[in-house]
């Protein structure tokens, strides 16, 4: 039986923001969610929405997918923190044209243990559960790349979103490439208002050459160059921001956990 994957997000410590600061963070993550549904459209089965307070879900045909849609909106509405639950499993309650949170099966209880245990956790804020010994792997990658991601400051992280526009981590129909450049408008240099770039996708695949047994695909030869030139800075100062911000690290750390979740989901990406 086909599975699929649930996403459900939460905001940290919603109750600490006053009125007007939470309708700032919801005016932002549904301008997010907006731009990111149309993005994902050929790997989403339900789209992304609010489905009760702050949290949000959708229904995704895989967990790389749903990771990656996870990984976009965590750059967007940086530094905002979230809890997260991926699941993965079986679509069993079906309610045509209805939308995720209508939906039921081991999918959804999945995303809600994940979540869950998310909220209860001191250490991990995104969780993945399949019911699958692989499952310590994956949120152990996950955290790891988490735990490097909350370091960077917001230059890093914009510097991050360009990189990912320029180079997506991902493959064959998940996105849609050419929306990414709409992403353009959430990023924020300072002197440089209007970003133009012209490029031909795909770029980048997550697959592994057949001798290889380390990853290295997350590492572009002449990014730090290209966005010098898009952000009329030296190329020496964006390539030591990308070093501060351990970007090429985090693009390698997001190739090992799409291919951690592969043999889940008995799909090559």
């Amino acid at each position: 039986m086909k599975k699929y994957s649930v996403l459900m997000v939460d905001l940290k410590n919603s109750r600490s923001y006053d009125i007007q600061d939470r309708n700032n963070i919801q005016n932002s993550i549904l301008s997010s969610i907006n731009i990111l549904n149309k993005i994902f459209k050929n790997s989403i089965e339900k789209e992304v929405e609010f489905s009760a307070g702050d949290e949000i879900q959708g229904l995704f045909i895989s967990s790389q997918s749903a990771y990656l849609y996870y990984r976009l909106f965590s750059m967007l509405i940086f530094p905002i923190q979230t809890h997260t639950g991926i699941g993965f499993g079986t679509w069993d309650i079906r309610v045509e044209n209805e939308s995720s949170t209508a939906q039921d099966g081991t999918v959804y209880h999945n995303a809600r243990k994940a979540i869950d245990e998310a909220k209860k956790s001191l250490e991990y804020s995104v969780l993945f559960y399949s019911k699958s010994k692989n499952d310590i792997i994956v949120n152990s990658l996950i955290n790891s790349n988490n735990l490097l991601t909350i370091k960077q400051s917001k230059y890093q992280n914009n510097l991050m979103l360009l990189a990912e526009i320029l180079y997506p981590i991902t493959n064959g129909d998940i996105i849609e490439y050419e929306k990414l450049k709409e992403l353009l408008k959430f990023i924020q240099f300072e002197k440089k208002e209007n970003l133009i770039i012209d490029i031909e996708y795909p770029i980048i695949s997550t697959q592994l050459e057949k001798e290889s047994f380390y990853i290295t695909e997350g590492k572009k030869r002449g990014l730090s160059t290209q966005i010098s030139k898009l952000l009329g800075v030296s190329r020496q100062s964006v390539e030591k921001s990308i070093k501060i911000g351990d970007i090429y690290e985090l693009r390698n750390l997001t190739i090992s956990i799409l291919k951690a979740m592969e043999s889940l989901q008995g799909e090559n990406l």
